[in-house]
């Protein structure tokens, strides 16, 4: 049997002893979002324009996560209203710093390697480096809108009944012990994604100037830093929206 299958029973079958039923439309969704990728390559493929045509798989994709995989009520709802708006505000103001930093297409360190290739594509680089860095964080953004939302739910339904300012100060204590964890572990993605460039370099001898202007690295380490704003702009804006809306 090959590894990954061997990996992927695993997976399910641990899904379905710890969920139960739930494992069911957690791993079709899975599924669904391999085909969603899969009909937004074909489309880029036919020439149509990279941003919306991902935009609109990652409002899909948004959907499948929350509304198949958790169900259709009002912490999803919130979850869902949150993300897409931190997403469509992202979208905006990643373009224009990616253009002004200039570290879309390939890297100096990756020319000789794709010497041989055609460069001729008609893609546009800029538009595929936002969709990266926007898809990189897209799941980081939906868990914790999710986490934050389901604490604002049981705050609210399972104990006193309290108003939008008394829930939104509750919500924020929980806000800081998520977003604690979420920043290490994004930090420590970074770290792991990156540990044979920084390596790379460190053989290299790179000076610490050279690094900082290196598109390699500041492309990475962009990405990790907009995660974490992402993130961090995700939270308070979640218990926000969530303390008016299950207060009406």
């Amino acid at each position: 049997m090959n590894v990954l299958l061997f990996l992927f029973f695993i997976f399910c079958l641990l899904s379905f002893l710890i969920l139960g039923k739930p494992a069911f439309y957690l791993i079709t969704g899975i599924f669904m979002t391999l085909v969603l990728f899969l009909v937004a390559i074909y489309f880029i493929s036919l020439d149509f324009p990279v941003l919306p045509i991902f935009l609109v798989i990652l409002l899909a994709l948004t959907g499948i996560i929350l509304f198949y995989t958790n169900g259709y009520n009002k912490k999803t709802k919130l979850a869902f209203f949150c993300s897409i708006v931190t997403f469509i505000l992202m979208t905006v103001f990643i373009f224009f710093l990616t253009k002004n930093i200039a570290i879309a297409g390939f890297t100096p360190e990756e020319i000789d390697e794709l010497a041989t290739m055609n460069f001729a594509v008609s893609l546009p680089y800029q538009s595929l480096t936002v969709l990266l860095i926007i898809m990189s964080m897209a799941g980081a953004v939906i868990d914790a809108s999710m986490a934050v939302a389901s604490s604002l739910y049981e705050l609210r339904y399972q104990g006193q009944l309290i108003s939008s300012k008394t829930l939104f100060q509750s919500s924020m204590k929980v806000v800081k012990e998520i977003l604690g964890s979420s920043i290490h572990t994004l930090f420590f993605a970074f770290v792991a994604n990156n540990l044979a460039l920084i390596f790379w370099f460190s053989d290299l001898h790179y000076s610490f100037e050279i690094l900082l202007n290196s598109k390699a690295f500041v492309a990475e380490f962009l990405t990790s830093i907009l995660a974490g704003l992402m993130t961090v702009a995700t939270l308070p804006f979640t218990a926000y929206i969530g303390a008016k809306y299950f207060t009406q």
